[in-house]
């Protein structure tokens, strides 16, 4: 799992109003060390590359994990930015992210339609324009099969990813 649930839950609790957790059927990778700090709306940034920034959000945030170890034997250097909030969004880390790397690439296992690249795509516009390419279901009615089958059949996993460079 990408972040510890007991957190998600914490926080949930603690906002007034209503909340959305979207939790995962697919077993991921534990991705950080047990102190590691969270903050609402703080995006997460792990590795420097200046090659390219995937943003990512959910189970392929590993997905995007893997291309970066595969792209890096290969010379190409990307930060993976693991947006575990997407409302409210990082616009700072948004606009670092455009200013410090050639390439803005987010990927989602949600419809690219008002998920997370439309979000990032909205602070780009205002804030810092950029270009922004956006891996994610299109426009089309959802399928049901194992959580990993369909990560490949709607070309949103690390295969895809590294196929983008």
């Amino acid at each position: 799992m990408t972040y510890k649930l007991g957190w998600v839950i914490e926080e949930a609790y603690k906002i007034k109003g209503p909340v959305y957790v979207r939790l995962s059927r697919l077993a991921t990778p534990i991705i950080y060390e047990e102190n590691q700090k969270f903050e609402l709306g703080k995006m997460v940034q792990i590795g420097d590359g200046t090659d390219a920034s995937i943003f990512a959000t959910g189970d392929v945030v590993s997905e995007a994990l893997k291309a970066k170890e595969e792209l890096e034997k290969r010379g190409i250097n990307i930060r993976v930015i693991d947006v575990h909030t997407i409302k409210p969004i990082d616009e700072e880390m948004i606009k670092k992210c455009a200013k410090e790397t050639k390439r803005l690439i987010s990927i989602e296992d949600h419809s690219i339609i008002g998920g997370l690249g439309s979000a990032i795509s909205e602070v780009l516009t205002s804030k810092y324009p950029a270009r922004l390419e956006r891996m994610g279901i299109k426009d089309t009615f959802g399928r049901s099969g194992k959580a990993e089958e369909l990560l490949h059949y709607y070309n949103i996993d690390a295969e895809e990813i590294i196929s983008k460079f």
